[in-house]
């Protein structure tokens, strides 16, 4: 149940009829999160570039007797969403909540890494939200009110081994979510940043991995095993973030692992990069 829970905050009924758009709705943390907001009486555009798990949740959402377009976008490319945000603003008119979910991962040291998949995953993972957030921020400023969700990570709040791509696009992720909140408080328009901690996506099967020895590909894989196996059900975590919209709340941390590195890093910098430096250094030996 939502409650009202400050002066900004928000109650159930602001939810009723808002429309919200999601990216990377097809699976995992997008669709719980589609799904949390379908429930409190939201209208979704779900955005993604699997079909099949695009066409399974927007299904999900009807059954749920709301409102449903399903968009196949890329989100980094720029094109694309410049034709998603006319196409939307044009057959609803409005978003009220933009959700920029979409996301990829990649594995290693950076002297492994490609530079090709390096312009991949900050494509998707940074541009992809800075590219949704300008395209539909100008209209929720203009009616002074609106929620932008930037979905982050762990990695938004400390170094993990062989995450440097991905920790480079969750970083500028915070300081551009961290910016944009001061920019839009005047303005009416709320800015979260989420940072979960393990979430049992599939997240995993789409990594590009490039691992320097066998111990550091078995390191990965026993992470991303940890995830699955441990995480919290998205369906649960898709709730959480609706809630934080109701409260307004800038920074949600979802998960113990999550509270646990943030208060770390925030306390203990210097003891957190030791502590990550040897673990880098035992996975990768021969």
């Amino acid at each position: 149940m939502l409650k009202r829970s400050c002066s900004r905050g928000r109650g159930s009924e602001w939810f009723k009829g808002k429309r919200v758009l999601v990216t990377g709705a097809a699976s995992g943390f997008g669709r719980g999160i589609a799904l949390a907001f379908a429930g409190a009486g939201c209208d979704l555009v779900l955005v993604d570039v699997n079909e099949m798990g695009l066409s399974e949740t927007a299904s999900m959402v009807e059954n749920m007797g709301r409102d449903c377009l399903s968009k196949l976008v890329d989100v980094s490319e720029r094109e694309q969403m410049e034709k998603l945000a006319a196409e939307v603003l044009s057959e609803w008119g409005r978003v009220d909540v933009l959700v920029n979910n979409a996301g990829v991962g990649v594995g290693g040291e950076l002297v492994n890494i490609p530079l090709d998949d390096i312009e991949w995953i900050t494509g998707i993972n940074l541009m992809g939200e800075v590219y949704g957030t300008r395209l539909f921020l100008p209209q929720m400023i203009a009616r002074g009110e609106g929620h932008v969700v930037n979905v982050g990570s762990l990695s938004s709040l400390v170094v993990l081994p062989f995450h440097i791509a991905y920790t480079t696009t969750k970083f500028g992720l915070a300081g551009f979510s961290e910016a944009l909140w001061v920019e839009c408080r005047r303005r009416g328009v709320g800015v979260t940043l989420v940072c979960p901690g393990a979430i049992s996506t599939n997240i995993g099967e789409g990594t590009r991995a490039y691992a320097s020895n066998e111990r550091q590909g078995e390191f990965t894989e026993k992470y991303e095993a940890m995830l699955q196996e441990r995480g919290m059900a998205p369906e649960k975590a898709g709730q959480l973030v609706l809630e934080a919209v109701a409260r307004d709340r800038f920074l949600l941390l979802i998960g113990r692992e999550a509270y646990l590195l943030y208060y770390l890093r925030r306390f203990f910098p210097g003891l957190v990069r030791r502590v990550v430096t040897f673990a880098t250094w035992y996975a990768s030996r021969d």
